[in-house]
Parts: C-alpha cells; structure tokens; sequence
C-alpha cells in the first residue's frame, strides 16, 4: 500500500514538473520552447536577411553617389559613373520596385553624356588655343598636384600645368600662358557640366522614386 501511495505521488510529482517545463522530463524536443511561447515564424529569417542586403546597398549606393560627386571635381575618380553604379544599388536595394528599367535607361544615358561632355570640353579647349600635348599632360598633372593644395590647387593647378607644358614646348611664355587659360577653361566647363548632369541624374532618380 505505501509502495503504490509513493508511486502515486512520484508520478504527481512528474506530472507538475512536466506542466511546469512545457515539455518532456527527458532531453529538450525542439518544439518545447513552440509549445510555450507559440510558433515561430518561418518568414523571420529571410525578411532579416533581405533588409539587411538591402540596408547594406543603400548604404553603399549613398557612399558611392557621394564619391561620385567628390570625383567631378577630384580628376582621379569617374564621378559621374560612380553616381551611375551608386544609384543603381540604390534601385536595387528595393528591388526595382520604385525605379525601373526606363529611368535606369535615362541615367545611363546621362552618363554616356557626361563622359563625352568631359572628353569634348577638355580637348576642344586645349585644341582651340593650340595646346600641345605637352600642355595637356601638364595639366592632368598639375590638377593631380592640385589636389595636395585644397581648395586654391584644383583651380591653380590645371593652369598652371599646362601654361608650364606648353613653355616647355615652345618656349613662349605669351602662348603658354594663352594656352594654360584656355585649357583650364575648357576644364572648369566640363566639371560645370558634369555637375549639372549629376544633378539632372539625382533627380530623375528621386522623381522615379517617390512619384
């Protein structure tokens, strides 16, 4: 009789613990922590994942358009395709969704614009006042030395590069500096056009995006 009085209350005693655990007095199921906290959702991990690659291209689209931006001014970068592959990301950190193939389209071509306005304004400028090529390797270089002199070097040092080429060249200071002008002329132009067009790129992208 005590034999089955213990035994009844051991297995009282089990009953407890086992309401009070959510599960099993042996090894942990995987579906005790569901019974007691209601199922997981199986969605959960993957939107993490999504908004975290999507986080990580905004993040890298802004940074790029920024770079780009700099790199109008600064001669060592591509500004305006880096603004192009920066706003890109941005289109697909949302999955095109917002921006589709028709305003890529435009910011590509505004692209294709900006590297034919960059080439055209430099040489025509430099062409226009008979820049030798002298004068033209002068001036990349000067505005590459330029750059260790901000802000006065990125307008000094085109110039200056280039009226030093052309010296060099021909030995007349009246035609070098005729020549350093011009070329840096032609110079200032492009990087104002450059910088309209990526204003023009920004903004079809934020219309495509909010309208």
């Amino acid at each position: 009789m005590q034999q089955i009085v213990r035994s009844t209350h051991q297995a009282t005693i089990h009953g407890d613990l086992a309401k009070l655990s959510g599960c099993n007095l042996t090894r942990a199921k995987p579906n005790c922590n569901t019974a007691t906290h209601g199922k997981v959702n199986p969605y959960w991990t993957p939107l993490r994942v999504n908004m975290d690659y999507s986080f990580i291209l905004y993040v890298l689209g802004a940074l790029l358009v920024l770079v780009g931006i700099a790199g109008i001014i600064l001669p060592a970068l591509p500004g305006v395709p880096l603004v192009f592959v920066g706003l890109l990301l941005a289109a697909w950190g949302d999955g095109f969704e917002r921006v589709g193939w028709i305003p890529l389209v435009v910011l590509g071509v505004l692209t294709i614009i900006s590297v034919i306005v960059d080439v055209i304004a430099t040489v025509a400028g430099a062409q226009k006042v008979g820049a030798s090529k002298l004068a033209l390797i002068g001036s990349a270089v000067g505005t590459i030395a330029g750059l260790f002199f901000m802000p006065i070097g990125l307008f000094v040092g085109p110039f200056a590069g280039a009226l030093l080429g052309e010296y060099l060249h021909g030995r007349h200071l009246g035609q070098a500096t005729k020549v350093g002008l011009g070329t840096w002329l032609g110079i200032v132009l492009g990087v104002a056009l450059k910088l309209g067009l990526a204003m023009a790129m920004l903004g079809v992208f934020v219309a495509a995006w909010f309208f």
